[in-house]
């Protein structure tokens, strides 16, 4: 396929120091590259490279990266195997902060409810799924999401099988729920996405509902430590809830495992008054911190925004599922003002519908534009770095992922620039405004090839769609 070559007319080379420093980090680990991607335009999202580098990634065999520079690899440079991007768009593998894989079995969902409409329209159907639908079904979300382009999930999990009277949403105090758990662990492993595995505590409050969480979540814990290792598996944390019993019983979890909590925070806009009320019982549990980040977080006031910000809390925004459950525009710009971390998350495909990052970072920024009519409230490059960093970050891994920078895993995404138009001004508004699922080459995980040109290399993702389609339709 004959592919556009990207004019350097428009690109910045790396600094001197950043290609020295690359160079320099690959000859002291002694390590030979398995992967060189040459020609390539390497948008970093690193913290002070913005212009992008017309040069190189070199991979380790760890799948870790070696080196990013500026030209053509040395000739003393061998690997393996060797990619011409042919001028692409290299960019990190977007990240979700907020995913629920299961539900690309039920898109389409609720089309004219807001969030609670909605879930009442989902559970009459999720709540019939088997520990083997519910595989297929993150199966098929995992690979759906890394076919767009995303690379690392929080995934909220999900448990069936609810004992009958059990209070809405809590975790059913038998084998079935992390039989439901193992099954998603286990998808998300065979697709080969890289994935934090949110774990549902609940809402129970007494202390009998808070011991079995607590014996279910070490079981599954040590379950975790007995599978193969893999860098794919980033860790476990909470899928916390918000009322004050909970969030005792979730800082109590939180401090006794070391894990990461998020949770769905002010999302409806019809019953503001109810959550906002919660707010007080989670400072005074102590659950605000920089290990707990939001889910939505839109309806906020003053007072949650600052002292969100003052203990280090971080937010998922997710502007697919907000707009089509028409709950509302959270104010980012104002969140960044007054120091809030703020990752982006797709929601899932039954609220959002399409695992498209970059349709959530349009409808994200126009939105965001509308609301204070003003085209220079946000910018194309601050949306890319809320999907990629931005989420790294409030996830906690961004010592992992979310930038291309050597000793972090090689997620990245190759982008043709053919239908992007010439970048007069700025790469960054282009590949926002323009890009697409189709516009994308290819998607790398660890250094290896997981989609190429829309195909999935190592699974048949038609076959698996109508795997889940199937059980979706034997389940009605």
């Amino acid at each position: 396929m004959l592919k556009a070559r990207m004019t350097h007319r428009y690109l910045t080379p790396c600094f001197a120091a950043c290609a020295l420093f690359a160079l320099a980090t690959q000859v002291a680990i002694g390590q030979s590259p398995s992967l060189i991607v040459r020609n390539a335009s390497i948008m970093t999202m690193a913290d002070g490279q913005r212009a992008p580098i017309a040069g190189y990634i070199s991979v380790a065999a760890d799948g870790t990266i070696l080196s990013v520079a500026a030209g053509e690899p040395p000739a003393s440079l061998h690997a393996a195997k060797v990619v011409d991007a042919h001028g692409d768009y290299m960019i990190p593998g977007f990240i979700s902060a907020h995913s629920h894989l299961y539900q690309a079995a039920y898109r389409g969902l609720g089309a004219d409810q807001t969030l609670h409409g909605w879930g009442a329209a989902r559970g009459k159907h999720d709540g019939k799924s088997t520990v083997d639908d519910i595989y297929w079904f993150c199966l098929y979300g995992s690979l759906d999401h890394v076919e767009h382009g995303i690379t690392s999930v929080y995934d909220f999990t999900v448990n069936h099988r609810a004992v009958p009277g059990a209070a809405a949403g809590s975790s059913p105090p038998n084998n079935d729920g992390d039989a439901f758990q193992k099954a998603q662990f286990r998808a998300k492993m065979d697709s080969g996405i890289r994935f934090e595995h949110g774990y549902p505590i609940g809402m129970t409050t007494t202390p009998e509902g808070l011991e079995q969480t607590r014996t279910r979540l070490k079981a599954f814990l040590d379950w975790t430590a007995t599978q193969p290792k893999s860098s794919k598996f980033l860790k476990v944390m909470l899928s916390g809830a918000t009322g004050g019993g909970q969030s005792a019983g979730a800082v109590a979890l939180m401090k006794e495992f070391h894990l990461g909590n998020q949770t769905h925070f002010l999302e409806p806009p019809d019953s503001v008054g109810e959550q906002q009320s919660n707010f007080r019982a989670m400072m005074d549990t102590g659950l605000l911190s920089h290990d707990l980040y939001f889910g939505h977080f839109i309806h906020t006031n003053d007072y949650i925004l600052e002292q969100s910000a003052k203990a280090g809390v971080g937010m998922s925004w997710n502007p697919l599922s907000n707009g089509r459950l028409a709950s509302g525009v959270a104010d980012i710009p104002k969140y960044l003002k007054v120091g809030i971390r703020v990752g982006m998350g797709v929601d899932g495909e039954a609220s959002a519908d399409l695992a498209d990052p970059f349709e959530n970072m349009r409808i994200g920024l126009y939105a965001i534009r509308d609301k204070y009519e003003d085209a220079g409230i946000l910018s194309p490059y601050q949306v890319l770095y809320m999907h990629t960093m931005g989420s790294a970050d409030v996830m906690g891994i961004k010592d992992k992922v979310g930038s291309l920078e050597p000793g972090k895993y090689a997620d990245f995404v190759l982008i043709n620039p053919a239908r992007l138009g010439v970048p007069l001004e700025d790469p960054y508004a282009n590949l926002v405004f323009v890009a697409a699922e189709p516009d994308i080459d290819s998607v790398y995980i660890g250094g290896e090839m997981e989609v190429d040109h829309g195909k999935m290399l190592h699974h048949d993702l038609p076959k698996i769609e109508a795997e889940a389609y199937g059980r979706v339709r034997a389940e009605n």
